[in-house]
């Protein structure tokens, strides 16, 4: 996904090259460096389409290894750009699995370490239904209240935007802000 902005920023300053070029001659080296970035860029985002999914859960391991791999695969997917292109992605199939995955864990009663509990939040968030938000919602909250991450900024996040996920689920307000516009915070 990053590979997009750059591309921008070099066809940007390509456009902006081009229109200087026609009111006063300008070398038209300055155009290879970014030409240069463009295609290397376009390369990258053609065969990032074309690798492969990882596997989106694992069969094997305890029920750490198994939520922990469902948790990285989940953020790997969303950070791939054939996963927004409509013929392409497979994300929704794939949530499917790790959502079932997490389910058949958490009705087993398997799911009582904080991390655990954290990574299963973040797969119940990225489901489709209130009942999943709610359960995202208490166990994020209980993975943010542990000991182990109280200071950990992605399980606060995810304490507040799964609350506010399931809120707006169930037609009420947000309270934290975090459904639906675009915010950047850096400590």
């Amino acid at each position: 996904m990053i590979l997009l902005p750059i591309s921008a920023v070099a066809l940007i300053f390509i456009i902006i090259a081009g229109l200087i070029q026609v009111f006063r001659k300008v070398n038209f080296r300055y155009f290879k460096f970014p030409l240069l970035i463009i295609v290397i860029c376009v390369f990258g985002m053609v065969v990032s389409i074309f690798r492969p999914y990882e596997n989106a859960v694992i069969t094997s391991g305890n029920v750490s290894e198994k939520l922990e791999y469902a948790y990285k695969t989940d953020q790997q997917d969303r950070k791939q750009l054939k996963s927004f292109i409509p013929y392409l992605s497979k994300l929704e199939q794939r949530d499917s699995k790790r959502l079932k995955l997490t389910k058949d864990l958490y009705n087993d009663g398997l799911i009582k370490k904080p991390s655990d509990k954290f990574y299963a939040a973040f797969i119940y968030h990225h489901s489709d239904n209130t009942k999943d938000y709610k359960l995202a919602s208490i166990l994020s909250a209980e993975a943010a209240e542990s000991a182990i991450l109280k200071d950990d900024y992605q399980a606060q996040w995810l304490k507040k935007a799964a609350y506010d996920r399931y809120m707006v689920s169930i037609g009420k307000p947000e309270k934290y802000n975090t459904q639906n516009s675009f915010s950047l915070e850096v400590e």
